[in-house]
Parts: structure tokens; C-alpha cells; sequence
């Protein structure tokens, strides 16, 4: 069995391997987010997010599912969003 697992692992195409990237992302960044390590609010939060989405994105070109890609496109957009709303407060603009 684990010889079937090992093998399996290596036989790996590039965009299932970035995907395994994305999924280690998402789960390091949330992990490191319960630890109290990362601000939620910060910028490191989101581009770790951002970047994580992109990869699974990516492997989802080999073995396509809209709702996934949607899932992940959703999040792009949303982590960029919260990236250009922290610019514009960070320059001068502020909430009311």
C-alpha cells in the first residue's frame, strides 16, 4: 500500500504538483493564522491566499471543475480587492 502511495507521489504531473503547493499554502497560512503568527487584516495573509488560489487555479487546467475554479478565481479577486483597499487607506484615504 504505501509503496502504491510513494509511487503515486512520484509520478506527479507539474500542475498537480503546484496544486499540492496551493493546498500546503492555504493550510500553512491558515495554520499560521490560529497560531496568532499572521494578521488576518495583513498584507502577507492575503498574498499567501492569493498565491495559493493561483496554484490550485493552475492545476485545475490538467482536470478542469467549474466549481472549484470559481471558488478560486472568487478568492483571487477578493484578496486582491483587500490588497487595494489596505493601499488606499495606507495612503492617506480612511474609513468614515
Amino acid at each position: 500500500m504505501f509503496q502504491t502511495i510513494i509511487q503515486s507521489t512520484l509520478d506527479l504531473s507539474l500542475s498537480q504538483f503546484i496544486g499540492l503547493v496551493g493546498f500546503f499554502t492555504y493550510l500553512g497560512s491558515f495554520f499560521s493564522l490560529q497560531m496568532g503568527w499572521l494578521d488576518g487584516n495583513g498584507n502577507r495573509y492575503a498574498l499567501l491566499n492569493i498565491a495559493a488560489a493561483a496554484c490550485v487555479l493552475f492545476s485545475l487546467l490538467e482536470t478542469f471543475n467549474l466549481a472549484s475554479a470559481l471558488i478560486q478565481i472568487s478568492w483571487i479577486a477578493i484578496g486582491l480587492g483587500g490588497l487595494a483597499l489596505r493601499a488606499l487607506g495606507q495612503s492617506g484615504d480612511t474609513k468614515s
